[in-house]
C-alpha cells in the first residue's frame, strides 16, 4: 500500500511537472559605475554638472527570451557648478528608480524617486515622470524642473533658479 501511494505521489509529481508552463529566463543583474560631464550655457551662465552615479541594472525577458523591461536602480552624488560665477552646489545623494518598458509603440520611461536634490537650496526633482526617449514628458507628478527642461532641450536651465 505505502509502494503504490509513492507510486502514486511520484506519478503525480511527474505529470505536473510535464505539464507546468514554460518559464521566462531569470533577469540578469549588471552593475554600471559612470562619471559624466554636462556642460553648457544658460540663461543664468555656463553651467558644468558632475555626474557620479552607480546604477543597478536588471533586465527581464518573456517566455520567448524577448527583452521585455530593463529596471534600474540609480544611486547619485553629483555637483552642479556655474562656471561664470563660480558658485558651486552638491547635488545629491540621489536614489531612484528607471523603468524602460517596451510597447508596441516604442520604449517609454518611467522615473520614480528623487533625481534631482541640490544641497541647502530646497531645490528638488522629485515623484514620478513617465516620458519618451526624446524627452517629452506624457505624465508627470511631483516637481520636475529639470526633467522639464530636458524636455524643452536644454537639461541645464533647469539649474537656473538655484542660482538666482
Amino acid at each position: 500500500m505505502v509502494k503504490r501511494a509513492l507510486l502514486l505521489v511520484t506519478a503525480a509529481a511527474a505529470a505536473a511537472a510535464l505539464a507546468a508552463p514554460a518559464m521566462a529566463a531569470p533577469p540578469t543583474r549588471q552593475t554600471v559605475e559612470q562619471n559624466n560631464v554636462v556642460q553648457g550655457q544658460t540663461s543664468c551662465g555656463e553651467l558644468r554638472w558632475d555626474i557620479h552615479l552607480t546604477a543597478e541594472v536588471f533586465r527581464f525577458f518573456d517566455n520567448d527570451g524577448n527583452l521585455v523591461r530593463i529596471q534600474v536602480h540609480i544611486t547619485e552624488d553629483n555637483t552642479i557648478t556655474n562656471l561664470d560665477t563660480g558658485e558651486s552646489f552638491r547635488e545629491g545623494p540621489l536614489s531612484f528608480m528607471q523603468t524602460t518598458l517596451f510597447t508596441d509603440d516604442g520604449p517609454v520611461f518611467v522615473a520614480t524617486g528623487l533625481a534631482v536634490n541640490v544641497f541647502g537650496q530646497q531645490f528638488k526633482d522629485v515623484g514620478r515622470v513617465v516620458f519618451q526617449p526624446n524627452g517629452e514628458i506624457l505624465f508627470s507628478a511631483g516637481p520636475h524642473p529639470v526633467r522639464e527642461a530636458q524636455s524643452e532641450g536644454n537639461v541645464l536651465e533647469g539649474f537656473c533658479p538655484v542660482f538666482s
